[in-house]
């Protein structure tokens, strides 16, 4: 029933507060609630709303896609492409670091809201990445997860992620995993042997 009424489209400008909330949720590694209690709310949600507004970085609305149930939104992923990386990054600032290689359609963040877990949500927001991944013909995904971030490390374990090396991102421990999209290669050999 639930799987039913859950849809999933691009973000739009006026998700700005709520994907913030959810972007901050992602980076910090702590699912919240929407509306924020007031001790939560600060600086960095702000700068992420302004950015999500604006087009062409690394955190606009334009790389978003979100999970609506009833017409509200409870999750979103944000994803891009690695040849898009660098551009998407100057457009936010110097402090941004890239994560992801040319050849791959890069997972930045999935959050779902606090009383929307466990539901199968982040799971089809992964999908939809998947199929963007495709349409503009990137082979495999990546994304970068805390390294005691033991459901997302189960999660993408259980998606076919693999862990390919343990990095150091923004002075943190993180576990880069690499997911290889089988369509898309055999596209390729397709594409190769014609």
């Amino acid at each position: 029933m639930m799987q039913d009424l859950l849809q999933t489209r691009p973000a739009q400008p006026a998700d700005a507060e709520i994907a913030a909330v959810l972007l901050s949720s992602a980076y910090t590694h702590t699912q919240l609630t929407y509306p924020l209690p007031a001790e939560h709310e600060g600086g960095f949600i702000e700068h992420l709303q302004d950015f999500f507004r604006q087009d062409g970085n690394r955190f606009s609305y334009q790389n978003i896609q979100v999970a609506e149930y009833a017409s509200e939104v409870v999750g979103l992923v944000l994803s891009f492409g690695g040849r898009d990386e660098a551009r998407l990054n100057a457009a936010a600032g110097n402090w941004l670091v890239n994560e992801a290689e040319d050849d791959e359609w890069y997972i930045d963040g999935v959050a779902v809201l606090k009383k929307w877990g466990r539901k199968g949500i982040g799971t089809r927001l992964l999908y939809v990445a998947e199929q963007q991944a495709r349409q503009h013909h990137y082979p495999k995904m990546a994304l970068n997860v805390a390294q005691e971030n033991k459901p997302a490390l189960d999660l993408y374990t259980h998606l076919h992620y693999v862990v390919t090396r343990h990095t150091t991102l923004y002075q943190r421990p993180y576990v880069r995993m690499v997911k290889i999209l089988a369509n898309t290669v055999q596209e390729n050999d397709a594409m190769a042997s014609t």
